[in-house]
C-alpha cells in the first residue's frame, strides 16, 4: 500500500506516524527547543507586559499552529516530520506559552503606579491571582487533552489538585481541612479508577495519587510544592498548611489515604501508566514532613500510632502478596477486586518486595531505631529484594529490580551503617568511607540488576542510584561541607550536582541517538535531576518567616527529584559564571537527547526537555545578569534570540522545500 507525499507525485510507503526525514525532524526539534529557550530568556529579561503577552501570545499560537494538522498526512510538515516530532513540538509552545501568560495576566492585574510614601498598589483577591496563574495552563492543558493528547490529561491531573490545595491555602484552610478534604477526593477516585480503563480512568488515578499525597502530608506535596515559586500565592497556601493533623486524626488519616494510595498504584502499575505510576511512588518514598521533624531535630521517634500508622499498609499488602502468592484463591480474590486479569504469582513476589523495601525506606524511620540499627536492617532487606529481583522473571522482576536500585539512594544504609548517627563528629574520613562503600554497592546492585533485567526502567533507575552514589563520593573528597561562600564554593556545588549527571547523561544521549529506549529513559532522568536542581535552590531561599519546620518540610520533599543534592549543596549557589556553566551543559545535554525523539518517540523526555527550557532560560538570564551587568546581558539577548530565529527560519525552509525522491 502506498501514499502519496503532499504536492510532489511520488509514492513512498505506507504513513506510520513516523518521520520521512528523520535527520530534517530531529534538528526541527532542537531548533523549536532553542527557540523556546530564547522566548523564556526575553520573557525573564523584559520588564514591560506588553512584551510578556506578545511572548506569550505568539508561543501559544505558533504552537497551536503547528500541531494543528499532525494527525493529517496529508500535510507537508506532519508527512517530513512525522506525527509525534509535530506534536510535541507544538503541544510544548502551547504550555510553556500558558505558563508564562498566567505570570503576564497577573504582571497587567497590578497598577503601574507611580506610588508615594506608604503606598501599596491594591492587588487582586490572592484566589483571582491563582486563578490566572493556573488557569491558563489549566486551560490549555484542558484543551490538549480533548483533541486527544496524553500529556494534557497528565498536566489536569497534576495541576488541578495543586490548584484546589492553593485556593484551600489562601482561604485560610488549615492543615486539617486541606488534609481530610484531600482524603476524600482519594478515596472516591478509587472506585471510579476500578470502573474505568480508558484514558479518563488514567486521570481518576492520577487525581487521586496527588490527593492521596496531600492528606498523608498534611497539604504538602512533592508536586506541590513544585508548582511553586517565590511570587506565587501557593508558596503562601503552602507554607500556611504545614502543620500538625489534630493528634487523634492523623493515624485515621495516614492508614486511609496511603491505603487508597496503594490501590491506585497497583492500578496504575498494572495499566502501565507511568505517570501515574512515577507519582505514586514518589508518594511512598519520603515519610510526611511533618512526622519526621522531631525525629530529625531530636532522634526520638514518633508516637507509636502514627509510627504504626505509616506501617499498615506497607505491611498488609506484604502479608497479603505472601500468602497470596501461595494460595491460588486469594489471588483470584484480589483479581478480581482490582478487576485485573488472572494474575501470575511472581506479580505477588513482586508486591511482597515492593512492600518489605517501602517498610524500611517509607515506614521504618519514624521509629527513632538507632542509626547503625536502623542502617543493617535496611541493607538487609534492600539485599534481599535484590536477590529476588534477580531470581523473577520478564516485568515483575524488573519493577522490583527499579524499586530496589531506587530505596538503594533513598535509604542510603552504608551511611548510617559506617557513622550512625554522630555523622561528621566521628570524623570527615569515616564518611569518605561511607561514600567510596556506597559507590562500590551502587555499582555491584547496577551492573547485577540491569544485566538480569534490561529493561529501560531498570537502566534510569541504576543512572538514578549510581548519580546519588558519585555526587556523594565527590562531595565529601572536595570537603563540601568546608565551603561558605566564594566561586570556589560556586564549582564545587556545580561539580557535585552536575558532573554525575554528565558522567551517566553523555553516554545515554549517544545510547540515545542510535534508537536506544534505555539510552532516553537514562537521558529522562538526568535532566530531569538538572533542572529540579535550581527549583530546590528556589525553594531553600523561599521566606518562612523564621519556621523551620517549613523550611524543612519543602526541602524534604524535593527529596527524591535531586539524588546529587547531597547534604543540600545546592543551597551554597549563587548566580554567576559556574551556575551558567552548569545550566548551559545541562541544556546541550537537553538538546542532543531531543534529536533522538525523531527516531524513537518518548513523551516522558518530551515532557522534561520542555521543563529544562524554561529552567535554563531563567537561569541563564538571571546569572547572566548578575555577573556581566544589564548591558552585556542585553547584547547576549539580541545576539541568542538572533540565532534561535536564524536556526528556525532555516529548519522552517528545509521543511517546506523537502523533496522525497522517487521509491
Amino acid at each position: 500500500m502506498t501514499e502519496t507525499a503532499p504536492d510532489d507525485a511520488v509514492t513512498v510507503p505506507a504513513n506510520d506516524d513516523r518521520p520521512h526525514s528523520p535527520a530534517l525532524a530531529g534538528f526541527a526539534a532542537v531548533a523549536a527547543a532553542l527557540v523556546g529557550v530564547a522566548a523564556v530568556m526575553l520573557y525573564g529579561w523584559t520588564s514591560e507586559e506588553g512584551w510578556h503577552l506578545l511572548i506569550t501570545l505568539s508561543m501559544i499560537i505558533a504552537g497551536a499552529v503547528i500541531a494543528r494538522p499532525a494527525n493529517d498526512p496529508d500535510v507537508r510538515r506532519t508527512w517530513v516530520l512525522g506525527r509525534w516530532v509535530l506534536t510535541g513540538i507544538g503541544a510544548a509552545g502551547v504550555v510553556l506559552g500558558a505558563y508564562l501568560a498566567g505570570f503576564a495576566l497577573v504582571d497587567l492585574s497590578i497598577p503601574d503606579g507611580p506610588f508615594f510614601g506608604s503606598q501599596r498598589p491594591e492587588l487582586p483577591p490572592p484566589v483571582v491571582i491563582l486563578l490566572m496563574l493556573y488557569g491558563v495552563p489549566l486551560v490549555a492543558l484542558i484543551i490538549l487533552a480533548v483533541r486527544g493528547l496524553r500529556v494534557g490529561l497528565v498536566g489536569i491531573g497534576v495541576v488541578a489538585p495543586v490548584v484546589a490545595v492553593s485556593i484551600m491555602g489562601v482561604a485560610g484552610a488549615s492543615a486539617s481541612v486541606i488534609a481530610i478534604s484531600s482524603l476524600v477526593v482519594a478515596i472516591v477516585c478509587v472506585p471510579l479508577a476500578l470502573l474505568s480503563k480508558t484514558r479518563w480512568g488514567s486521570l481518576t488515578i492520577l487525581i487521586g495519587l496527588m490527593a492521596a499525597s496531600f492528606a498523608v502530608g498534611a497539604g504538602v506535596s512533592p508536586f506541590g510544592s513544585v508548582a511553586t515559586s517565590p511570587s506565587r500565592p501557593a508558596t503562601k497556601a503552602t507554607e500556611a498548611s504545614v502543620g500538625t493533623v489534630p493528634e487523634g486524626l492523623v493515624p485515621v488519616v495516614l492508614v486511609l489515604a496511603l491505603g487508597a494510595a496503594a490501590v491506585l498504584l497497583a492500578l496504575a502499575v498494572s495499566r502501565q501508566d507511568m505517570a501515574s505510576g512515577l507519582v505514586g511512588a514518589a508518594l511512598f518514598s519520603v515519610p510526611p514532613a511533618y512526622l519526621l521533624i522531631p525525629t530529625l531535630m531530636t532522634g526520638e521517634g514518633v508516637h507509636v500510632s502514627r509510627s504504626l500508622a505509616l506501617a499498615a499498609i506497607p505491611l498488609a499488602v506484604l502479608l497479603i502478596a505472601l500468602i497470596a502468592y501461595r494460595a491460588s484463591a486469594l489471588r483470584d480474590v484480589v483479581a478480581r477486586a482490582l478487576r485485573l486479569p488472572a494474575v501470575h504469582p511472581a506479580g505477588f513476589a513482586t508486591a511482597a518486595g515492593v512492600a518489605a523495601v517501602t517498610l524500611t525506606v517509607y515506614s521504618l524511620p519514624a521509629f527513632g531505631l538507632p542509626g547503625r540499627v536502623s542502617g543493617v536492617i535496611t541493607l538487609a532487606v534492600l539485599a534481599a529484594a535484590a536477590v529476588l529481583a534477580v531470581r523473577l522473571p520478564g516485568l515483575p522482576g524488573a519493577v522490583l529490580a527499579a524499586v530496589t536500585l531506587v530505596a538503594l539512594q533513598l535509604g542510603a544504609p552504608w551511611l548510617r551503617v559506617i557513622n550512625g548517627d554522630r555523622g561528621f563528629q566521628n570524623g570527615f574520613v569515616d564518611w569518605q568511607i561511607a561514600a567510596i562503600v556506597g559507590l562500590i554497592v551502587a555499582v555491584a546492585a547496577a551492573v547485577v540488576l540491569v544485566w538480569r533485567h534490561r529493561h529501560a526502567g531498570v537502566w534510569a533507575a541504576a543512572a538514578y542510584l549510581l548519580a546519588g552514589a558519585m555526587a556523594n563520593v565527590l562531595w565529601a573528597l572536595l570537603d563540601a561541607d568546608r565551603l561558605s561562600f566564594g566561586r570556589d564554593v560556586d564549582f564545587t556545588a556545580i561539580t557535585v550536582l552536575v558532573l554525575p549527571l554528565l558522567i551517566l547523561g553523555v553516554p545515554a544521549a549517544v545510547a540515545a541517538l542510535r534508537g536506544s529506549a534505555a539510552g532516553q529513559a537514562v537521558g529522562t532522568v538526568m535532566v530531569a535531576v538538572g533542572a529540579f536542581i535550581p527549583l530546590n535552590v528556589l525553594v531553600s531561599e523561599l521566606p518562612s518567616g523564621g519556621d523551620s519546620p517549613t523550611e524543612v518540610a519543602l526541602q524534604f520533599s524535593f527529596g527524591p527529584f535531586t539524588p546529587t543534592n547531597v547534604q543540600g549543596v545546592a543551597r551554597l549557589l549563587d548566580p554567576g559564571v559556574w551556575t551558567l556553566v552548569g545550566a548551559l551543559v545541562m541544556l546541550l545535554l537537553a538538546l542532543v537527547l531531543l534529536a533522538s525523539t525523531a527516531r524513537r518517540p518518548s513523551a516522558p523526555l518530551a515532557a522534561t526537555i520542555t521543563l529544562a527550557v524554561l529552567v535554563a532560560g531563567q537561569v541563564t538570564v538571571v546569572s547572566f545578569g548578575r555577573e556581566w551587568g544589564v548591558d552585556a546581558t542585553d547584547g547576549m539577548l539580541g545576539i541568542f534570540a538572533g540565532v534561535a530565529a536564524i536556526v528556525g527560519a532555516v529548519a522552517m525552509f528545509a521543511v517546506i522545500t523537502r523533496r522525497q525522491p522517487q521509491a
